[in-house]
């Protein structure tokens, strides 16, 4: 079967079971209750997302009811929520508003709003909705030393209402070229302090650094996150996508994921965005093969949408996951979709 028609079949499948009850859904209700997390948001659920942006690279939202209704409708209970550290600039010179950092050639900027716009949002909804989410904070320039000095003051301006940091972003592809400033990278000397707020916090911290340059078949970067793993190993680091972005084509990725993750006790992996299509539902053998590792590190793995701030899309970027998850003990895919992601935040 060639891959576009078995993404298409997988796909499909998924959508026809996304209003009927499940085996992943009997697992999770099994799945122990989480210190600190509230019960009556998401304890039923199948899916708690660990990657989701309320704003899009504009800043722009839908707003949280109707993203609590797009959650709804697939049962996600919960989301790991954060917006957009970067905005796309708006050219004079462009012929019309870009609605996403890939639109034109224009560069991209760091943006500390960011956090101001979700935090505010968040505070004004009702409770019931409010609870539904573990907002993370990214607003920061991974090249600047006032990085970790900026997340500190936004942690106590905020006491208590903040569950970890992230989505950070470092070597991205394309995103990196269009932004102004040096490359940045997991293991910049900026950084080094936000791992160690991070620790002291007892928060997560996630990270977008590419594995390799974009069309590379060696992980030439993967040394750079390896330095900030081994920086302070109190900090749990999830890397986002598992390193791929677009465009990078590395070799045995399975393979690199699987000795990072035995080397280092402080990495997670978020499976978001396009590692899903582009690696590992790539047929049926590319879905054993990650089954496998999965398996293999049942609590190192988490699933998310990646969405950017419109919802239209939500559902079937949370449902296309179950074909891997039915390949999965039903502890394991417990673990993957949902408590891995809460048992990092549990002292939220």
């Amino acid at each position: 079967m060639r891959r576009r028609d078995f993404l298409k079949a997988a796909f499909t499948a998924a959508a026809l079971t996304a209003s009927s009850p499940s085996a992943l859904l009997a697992a999770a209700r099994k799945t122990p209750q989480v210190d600190g997390t509230a019960p009556a948001a998401g304890s039923d659920s199948e899916f708690v997302d660990s990657h989701l942006h309320y704003l899009d690279f504009l800043q722009g939202t839908d707003g949280l009811e109707a993203l609590t209704k797009a959650m709804d409708k697939v049962c996600v209970g919960r989301a790991v929520l954060f917006g957009m550290p970067m905005i796309k600039q708006w050219d004079p010179s462009a012929p019309q508003k870009p609605k996403y950092y890939m639109s034109n050639d224009s560069r991209c900027y760091y943006y500390s709003g960011t956090d101001f716009l979700l935090l505010k949002h968040l505070g004004e909804a009702p409770e019931h909705v409010r609870r539904r989410f573990l907002p993370f904070v990214c607003g920061v320039n991974a090249n600047d030393m006032n990085a970790a000095p900026l997340l500190r003051r936004l942690l106590e301006e905020f006491p208590g209402r903040i569950a970890g940091i992230g989505e950070i972003m470092c070597r991205h592809d394309d995103l990196t070229a269009l932004t102004y400033g040096e490359p940045p990278r997991a293991d910049n000397p900026a950084m080094l302090p936000v791992y160690d707020l991070a620790a002291e916090m007892r928060m997560p911290v996630l990270i977008h650094h590419n594995i390799a340059p974009s069309y590379a078949r060696e992980p030439l970067y993967l040394q750079e996150m390896e330095n900030a793993l081994r920086h302070n190993r109190k900090a749990r680091i999830i890397w986002a996508h598992v390193g791929v972005s677009r465009r990078v084509e590395v070799l045995n990725l399975p393979e690199i994921a699987d000795n990072a993750l035995r080397r280092h006790k402080n990495l997670y992996f978020d499976i978001s965005w396009l590692v899903f299509e582009n690696y590992i539902a790539r047929d049926d053998a590319s879905l054993d093969v990650w089954a496998a590792l999965l398996s293999r590190h049942p609590d190192r793995f988490m699933i998310g949408t990646d969405v950017v701030g419109h919802w239209e899309t939500y559902p079937r970027n949370i449902t296309k996951y179950r074909p891997l998850l039915a390949r999965l003990s039903p502890e394991t895919a417990a673990g993957v979709s949902r408590g891995n992601i809460l048992r990092l935040v549990r002292t939220y």
